[in-house]
């Protein structure tokens, strides 16, 4: 039987921010693509279709909500997991906007990055919502 392939799509307008979320996914087993491109954001989701999408929250061009009204509208099915250098009330405010519309928005995680926490919420450990 084979098994469906986990895959993560990092979006994030600081290329190196966006690569290193890919590097820890490579590790932990999933196909991992990132882009930097806000705009083309909606067609790589299609034409991928990531398990996971970490997002930042402040882009150019498209936003976070922005894009989880987009999401939430074209029927996103998989995790998000929010990745920015915000406060962490705005992190929660952000997280709980995608929950509103119908999002699987399970983690949240303030930048720089832990990368053990992000590890274990890529290999579904600890899945406690974090703020």
């Amino acid at each position: 039987m084979l098994e469906t392939a986990k895959r993560l799509l990092a979006i994030d307008d600081d290329v190196s921010s966006a690569e290193l979320i890919v590097r820890i996914a490579e590790r932990c087993r999933y196909e991992a693509f990132a882009t930097s491109d806000s705009r083309g954001v909606m067609n790589l989701t299609t034409a991928l279709k990531p398990s996971i999408l970490a997002v930042d929250i402040c882009m150019p061009n498209l936003d976070a909500n922005d894009l989880f009204e987009l999401l939430a509208h074209d029927g996103y099915a998989g995790r998000i997991l929010i990745v920015s250098g915000q406060e962490p009330a705005v992190l929660e405010q952000t997280r709980q906007r995608a929950l509103e519309l119908g999002l699987d928005a399970t983690h949240s995680l303030q930048k720089p990055l832990d990368i053990s926490v992000l590890r274990n919420i890529l290999l579904d450990r600890d899945m406690a919502k974090a703020a």
